[in-house]
């Protein structure tokens, strides 16, 4: 950003050796790159107040030409010498605030937009479809609104399930961006000397005679999202590939619409939220950063499928190196189909697969995919369950994933003093737990009823009694918490936002294959292992007072009711298997799926 905003020293310092230093530390999870510094020494920059306009353009003008090198145009936006993606809340704003005319007129977009489909819901013309409003709008505010409608049509207890349906489009469907713009980053980026690929015109600069890049290549892309578009190609080798092309101007879009965030942020901060809007923003703004270089996506795909290599299903497309920039990247082809492609038992055995996979992350490996929309979720031909897309992902340090592990046990026993000792582990309530009567009162300690703990503990077993889905749905949760958020002092911890994302994506897909999913029984095997295997002090000394006694003897009886429950659980499980065996053979629909858990509703399919 510094380099950008010096632009108009550009012609002077190109003549001169310019070496980039970057500071850079990292803070709270958050890394921030300082600046760039020029060993050659800038002169003075005056510019009169009539020279305000020529001196824009000529700044925009020297912007123009680092956007020519993507390495130094990454360089100059973002503030990082190797060309790896980072964010900087203070850099973005000081350089969009530069150009003010840029973000007012960015906020009016926002606003006409934000008219525009209020019009359309309010209107009583049976022809207007608000869903495909909706979707038009989001689709033109570019990559930060196109990743909230993905988000939102996965969610029909939010949004009409008409609306869902037509902002499903955003998944992979998209307005795309001119093909002849996605050919010359192809031809930039992989150093194409020749046409990309027999029938596509040669871009400038490449030899029209030349070898090709690719053995063949789509002419229009077959899917388009929020930051990028794919087209199939074949390497001369034989080898089928997914060919992903960033969205020009995707980078500068959405750091523009971060610094209007930003600002909107700073002005409602302390007023209507419990907790740090602006760090919750960096944490999401890092992650949308990162995610616009697909060096960045190659490594996270290759941690994520070692994560999960244990699970023996889930797979993820291979990326070649030879083939990764920042703004390009191929993958092998995958044979699949999405779920609105698969029958219902498919797509049962594919919901199940993905949420098992996704909850292993959470509470087992710490490693978690943040953006698990439909588009991004395919069933292989030969059974597999393939993730696609890991730009924005989520990590999880080891006492966290053991929270979590600890409230989902809880959640399904119904041990409400131990989702509180779980959501004060995770950062969602201090300690001591703060409660107010009325939203107008000041915050208390203490509460007319006894301890603030057992009197919060029944509360919130009252309320997810009471909520539809509220010991099976985590949106069920998130409601409960919310409304309590007007009598309990509750915060919201920056890491916290891509995971809610993430099982509230997850969760909706799930109730599109079967309203009954209880995704808290598909994360228990997870959370028992964890449990049994934990890595924290505080942790370990739970399980050992669980099992042995002061002197370090081993808790028989405890032991004996352990293996007495689990004799139990087998023998219902036998009893009820024997049942459906000696029975009329029923197709699943006619099945007792009230009386199901998620994991036998997925057997009877």
């Amino acid at each position: 950003l510094t380099a950008a905003y010096y632009a108009p020293v550009l012609p002077v310092l190109r003549k001169t050796a310019i070496k980039p230093v970057v500071h850079a530390s990292c803070a709270t999870g958050t890394l921030r790159a300082a600046s760039i510094s020029c060993v050659a020494e800038a002169p003075t920059r005056v510019v009169s107040k009539e020279g305000d306009d020529a001196a824009l353009r000529v700044i925009e003008k020297g912007l123009e030409f680092v956007t020519k090198n993507p390495d130094k145009l990454l360089e100059a936006v973002v503030g990082i010498d190797k060309g790896v993606a980072t964010y900087d809340r203070d850099a973005v704003v000081d350089y969009f605030k530069k150009r003010p005319q840029k973000m007012v007129a960015r906020g009016f977009d926002f606003f006409n937009a934000f008219r525009r489909v209020r019009t359309a819901w309010n209107s009583t013309d049976p022809s207007v479809d608000r869903g495909a409003v909706l979707r038009s709008e989001l689709s033109a505010l570019g990559p930060v609104a196109v990743k909230v409608g993905q988000t939102l049509s996965q969610r029909p207890d939010i949004l009409p399930e008409d609306v869902c349906e037509a902002l499903k489009a955003l998944q992979t469907s998209n307005e795309p961006f001119p093909n002849s713009e996605a050919y010359e980053v192809i031809a930039e980026d992989f150093g194409a000397e020749g046409p990309i690929a027999p029938g596509i015109p040669a871009t400038p600069g490449c030899n029209p005679n030349g070898p090709t890049l690719f053995k063949a290549m789509t002419s229009d892309c077959i899917a388009s999202a929020s930051l990028g578009q794919v087209y199939r190609g074949t390497l001369h080798d034989g080898r089928e590939v997914a060919i992903k092309v960033q969205r020009p101007g995707a980078l500068r879009q959405c750091l523009l619409d971060g610094s209007v965030i930003i600002v909107v942020l700073k002005a409602i901060t302390g007023r209507y939220w419990n907790g740090d809007l602006l760090a919750i923003f960096d944490l999401v703004a890092a992650g949308i950063v990162q995610e616009l270089d697909f060096r960045n996506e190659a490594a996270n795909a290759n941690a994520f499928r070692k994560s999960l290599e244990f699970l023996g299903y889930c797979d993820v497309p291979v990326s070649y190196p030879e083939l990764t920039t920042r703004r390009a990247m191929a993958m092998e082809w995958v044979y699949g189909r999405h779920l609105s492609e698969l029958s219902p038992e498919e797509a049962m055995r594919m919901t199940y697969m993905a949420c098992e996979a996704v909850t292993a992350g959470l509470v087992l490996t710490g490693i978690v995919h943040a953006d698990p929309h439909e588009g991004n979720i395919m069933l292989a031909d030969d059974g597999r369950l393939v993730f696609l897309d890991f730009g924005l992902m989520s990590s999880v340090d080891e006492q966290i994933m053991e929270a979590f592990a600890s409230g989902i046990q809880c959640v399904l026993s119904k041990d409400y003093v131990g989702l509180v000792q779980a959501f004060s582990d995770t950062g969602f309530i201090g300690q001591p737990i703060e409660w107010r009567a009325k939203e107008e009162d000041p915050w208390q300690l203490t509460h007319p009823d006894g301890d603030m703990v057992q009197v919060m503990a029944k509360e919130l077993r009252e309320r997810m009694e009471a909520c539809p889905g509220g010991g099976s749905r985590f949106g069920a949760l998130s409601i409960v918490l919310g409304d309590m958020g007007f009598f309990y002092q509750m915060y919201t911890p920056p890491y916290i936002i891509l995971l809610i994302r993430t099982f509230l994506t997850l969760e909706g897909i799930a109730g599109q294959v079967d309203p009954n999913f209880n995704i808290y029984e598909v994360a228990l095997p997870w959370a028992v292992q964890r449990a049994l295997s934990p890595s924290t002090a505080s942790a370990k000394d739970i399980l050992r007072s669980s099992i042995l006694t002061e002197d370090n003897q081993l808790e028989w009886q405890r032991v004996e009711d352990l293996i007495a429950q689990q004799q139990e659980a087998e023998r219902e499980e036998r009893e009820k298997e024997a049942a459906e065996a000696a029975g009329p053979t029923k197709p699943p629909s006619e099945l007792d799926t009230e009386a199901m858990s998620s994991r036998a509703r997925l057997m009877a399919q």
